[in-house]
């Protein structure tokens, strides 16, 4: 009796056959091989480029340190130039040799009206202390470049009263008239800082009306 053969499947030993087969690797001809190599020179080069620039940046603008934010102004000679525009002479005070005079400006009218020359310090105790002069204060003005601050009593500084205003939490203010214009003085370390600046700031006007 003859056995049965088993049953063959028609698809075996074909599927290899019918694989695809890998994709050749595409090859570059000599020209396009020469402008690849040459486009990654370039954006070699560019990249360098680039980096030697912010270098040059960086050493041009060092590290910000205590020193690079600390500049003297020359308030006198700013005062002579406002002093042109104001319609009085801008004061100059002489303050202590260890104070540092961070701005010094003419400020025009805006919507309240109000022109004013200004400038401020940081004193030896590294407190600000800084003054305002203007022919044309009224007391919205004074109120608002006071931060509202309620009057606390007066101040005597070389025979000169002064308004004192000071807030529960905040910079202080003197407030008195000097040779037709009004001075605001604002200090925010201790009154004597301001007692300074204020007999700075009378000696300079007294100077400029002797010199008149």
């Amino acid at each position: 009796m003859t056995s049965p053969q088993p049953e063959t499947d028609p698809t075996a030993g074909s599927a290899d056959s019918s694989a695809p087969s890998p994709a050749p690797k595409p090859r570059l001809t000599q020209k396009q091989a020469k402008r690849a190599g040459q486009s990654a020179r370039a954006m070699v080069i560019s990249v360098l480029a680039t980096l030697a620039i912010a270098l040059l940046v960086v050493f041009m603008n060092p590290t910000s340190t205590e020193q690079t934010y600390e500049r003297t102004v020359d308030v006198a000679a700013t005062a002579e130039q406002a002093s042109a525009t104001a319609g009085f002479s801008a004061v100059a005070p002489r303050v202590p040799a260890d104070w540092n005079a961070t701005f010094a400006r003419w400020n025009g009218a805006g919507v309240d009206q109000v022109e004013f020359w200004e400038a401020g310090y940081v004193t030896a105790g590294d407190d600000f202390a800084g003054f305002k002069q203007t022919l044309q204060a009224n007391p919205t003005w004074l109120s608002q470049q006071m931060g509202n601050a309620p009057l606390t009593g007066t101040r005597s500084v070389d025979g000169t009263t002064w308004n004192l205003y000071e807030p529960a939490d905040g910079d202080r203010h003197m407030v008195t008239e000097l040779d037709g214009t009004t001075i605001l003085i604002t200090g925010s370390g201790d009154l004597a800082a301001m007692d300074t600046l204020a007999a700075a700031v009378h000696d300079s006007i007294n100077d400029s009306a002797e010199d008149n």
